[in-house]
């Protein structure tokens, strides 16, 4: 079921009551969502119009941040994408979502009830396919570590399928502005789907000219979408080769959840507050209330980088280490061993003679 934010005052990010328009509408496979926090589709997509936000939604370009680089200014609270100083629920997001009842189809959702929430990074749209479920009535707290794996400057001269990423100037993709491997895959996907149906369904990224796929072609989306992640996926990603990103960055979540008597808290409020209460309040038989409060473990988290494990200069100096430890045997020793078969012998030949290549011998 599409969610919808229950009036201001709901949506609380950094201890602080916000309009419900932080959010921005979004379009993925499983309806129309709303996302928080990712960037301005002219900064995503190389052609915007085409992308799957909703047109009338207001977005946020972002202050000169980039995956790689980061922030420019580093104690600015006010950047976008927005970020947090604290760790905890009082430095995080919360949301709370209202569905109606009435509004339920269970033969679309499979009888699935409640709402589904994927994590991810800002340029990347959000794959629902890796989200977790916001059951109705309940709270879930979802705390975040990030998971961030930077590449060294030492590796930038190897070839991409040495080191086996991808700096984000390296790779140009058709559709997207910066690359990352989701990125990629969903772009693969797009080129397969259009080859296998002649249409493109109304969320993945896409070209102008390629139409949008109907109902009647559900089925085979479905199929190819199936066959282009079991039977022909090693095919299918070696032509298009998509690496990882060298700079990544994921995030990995603590679920829990508990009942909430949201009911029994409402109608207290409706008595204190009279006729000035929301639809959520208005309806509570046929209303399905969910809280869902994001927020980062700790204050702070470890990067992972790759780098070398064996350049020029450790390559011979273990080398040298190991020939001196097993066999007294150096760099210097065989320096020396080439100056007496060659340098040597050939001085000796030129001051004594052929007969005396050894060295000026006899008893004096």
């Amino acid at each position: 079921v599409s969610p919808a934010i229950v009036d201001d005052g709901f949506v609380i990010w950094r201890g602080e009551e916000r309009n419900k328009d932080i959010l921005s509408d979004i379009y993925t496979s499983e309806g129309l969502c709303y996302s928080f926090n990712i960037i301005d589709p002219k900064e995503l997509q190389v052609d915007p119009e085409t992308y799957r936000s909703v047109p009338s939604t207001s977005h946020t370009k972002s202050k000169r941040w980039s995956l790689e680089e980061g922030y420019l200014n580093e104690d600015r609270a006010d950047d976008f994408p927005r970020r947090t100083f604290l760790s905890g629920i009082s430095g995080g997001l919360i949301i709370d979502v209202y569905a109606n009842s009435s509004h339920m189809d269970h033969v679309c959702s499979d009888a699935n009830e409640g709402f589904q929430v994927n994590i991810h990074h800002p340029t990347e749209s959000p794959n629902m396919d890796a989200s977790f479920r916001l059951p109705f009535d309940q709270i879930v707290s979802v705390a975040i570590k990030p998971k961030m794996i930077t590449v060294s400057e030492d590796l930038k001269h190897y070839n991409p399928e040495y080191r086996k990423c991808y700096f984000s100037n390296e790779r140009k993709l058709t559709y997207f502005n910066s690359y990352s491997q989701e990125n990629c895959l969903d772009e693969c996907l797009t080129n397969y789907t259009i080859q296998k149906c002649g249409c493109i369904p109304f969320y993945m990224p896409r070209s102008r000219s390629f139409p949008i796929c109907g109902p009647a072609s559900l089925i085979c989306i479905e199929i190819s979408q199936s066959n282009f992640l079991l039977n022909d996926a090693n095919n299918t990603m070696i032509n298009c080769n998509c690496l990882p990103s060298c700079t990544s960055l994921q995030y990995e979540v603590e679920i829990s959840q508990s009942d909430w008597a949201w009911r029994e808290s409402f109608a207290v409020l409706k008595n204190l507050m009279g006729d000035k209460y929301s639809e959520a309040f208005s309806n509570i038989e046929k209303s399905r209330l969910s809280r869902l409060i994001v927020y980062f473990k700790e204050m702070q988290f470890l990067a992972l980088e790759r780098h070398e494990l064996y350049g020029k200069t450790e390559f011979f100096s273990n080398t040298g280490g190991l020939l001196g430890l097993f066999i007294g045997f150096s760099i210097t020793s065989a320096i020396e061993i080439l100056y007496f078969l060659t340098l040597r012998i050939i001085c000796n030949i030129k001051r004594f003679g052929r007969g005396l290549w050894s060295g000026q011998g006899g008893i004096g």
